[in-house]
């Protein structure tokens, strides 16, 4: 549930502010990245840009002690323009261009994972010293929607476990540093074993490789995770290794995220629908990975229905949550989508030309306007008639 004094400025906000928008309570973050440093003392955090990537709460995490895990070279850029320097930085992802990295050489090269021998050759061309990790993909199944398991043998991150000697000897061959070894292996994983069966993969590998300086254990860490029950296995891999790192993102911002709307219509198929001007274009994770967020009526009646979240989208996907029990709506009441605040806005998108919304944050006093609400001027910008 929401913290009390979020809801009331929340009431506020949407007394001013047009919907669909998200807002951010700023001081669940900071408690949240605060759980993390108590619970992997002396342990590298790096926050996952993707979940959420707005400039200042960027800012915010690094004043706190926290690097930056990113995807993209506009990941990359975005990170350098909140004040991290390129070694706080770490650049993931399965493909990299020759362009990307000629891009990197003249902004500034970050810590590269490696996912692939031809990612390898690559970086070693282009960015000849380049500090690398290479990906571990460690062939196990996790519990999770399958499209956030990436670990398993047959997805397309990283490299299996028999061939990471080899291609660890060719990375000092073309003279690369090699820090270490990566790891990622899905995400919202809730179940501490399966974090140990990881980094069983990885001890095992460190027993053929030797001690190195780097492990970067990944993210994934699901908003139900007990992280005080990992804790000692993040230790026990420290033993091995110079350092450790871990990418929190989507357990950092989530619960601190909304997403707000308002009814606009009632209806009846074979289904009692609601009918929201937020949907699919503004939060996307219902209809791409099955995720039925919890949702706060902020209003009150006497009969109460039970319901299936609608957006505006021509689309059987743009339902935000089913079989959801709310008090019966007035038109214009407000809704809050809860735990939106990792991938929403980041994927929130502009299919059907509509506008993204804008972005709020909370400092426990006052709001402060991240991003304000695209115009429709906006939606044509550089493109040619």
């Amino acid at each position: 549930m929401l913290n009390r004094k979020f809801e009331a400025a929340l009431r506020q906000l949407l007394a001013e502010a047009e919907t669909p928008f998200y807002a951010y309570d700023l001081p669940a973050v900071l408690r949240e990245a605060e759980a993390f440093q108590r619970a992997f003392p002396g342990v590298r955090l790096l926050y996952a840009v993707k979940a959420n990537p707005r400039l200042f709460l960027l800012r915010t995490l690094r004043e706190r002690g926290f690097f930056a895990e990113t995807v993209s070279l506009g990941e990359v850029f975005r990170s350098y323009r909140a004040g991290f320097l390129p070694q706080e930085v770490v650049l993931n992802g399965p493909v990299k261009p020759p362009p990307v990295l000629r891009a990197l050489k003249t902004a500034g090269v970050p810590r590269l994972v490696v996912d692939s021998r031809a990612d390898l050759e690559r970086i070693a061309r282009e960015l000849p010293g380049a500090q690398v990790l290479i990906r571990v993909n460690p062939d196990l199944p996790v519990s999770t929607h399958p499209h956030l398991a990436t670990g398993k043998g047959e997805s397309q991150f990283g490299v299996l476990p028999k061939e990471v000697p080899a291609l660890a000897r060719l990375a000092r061959e073309r003279g690369l540093e090699l820090l270490g070894l990566h790891l990622h292996l899905g995400s919202a994983l809730d179940r501490p074993e399966d974090f140990e069966a990881g980094y069983r993969v990885l001890e095992e590998l460190l027993d053929e490789l030797g001690r190195q300086p780097v492990v970067d254990l990944g993210g994934g860490f699901g908003l139900d995770l007990d992280l005080a029950a990992l804790s000692p296995r993040v230790a026990r891999v420290r033993q091995r290794t110079g350092e450790v790192w871990l990418e929190p993102g989507r357990r950092l911002v989530a619960r601190a995220g909304v997403l707000a709307t308002r009814v606009w219509g009632e209806k009846r198929t074979r289904r009692r629908y609601l009918l929201l001007d937020a949907g699919m274009s503004q939060f996307l994770r219902p209809a791409l990975y099955g995720a039925r967020p919890p949702v706060l009526p902020l209003y009150e009646a006497a009969e109460t229905g039970v319901f299936d979240l609608a957006g505006p989208a021509c689309e059987s996907a743009d339902v935000l949550a089913r079989d959801v029990r709310l008090p019966v709506p007035k038109e214009g009441d407000a809704l809050l989508i809860l735990e939106a605040g990792a991938y929403g806005a980041s994927m929130a998108n502009r299919y059907l030309d509509t506008p993204r919304p804008a972005e709020y944050l909370w400092d426990g006093a006052r709001w402060h306007l991240l991003r304000p609400r695209e115009g429709y001027p906006e939606l044509f910008e550089g493109e040619r008639s």
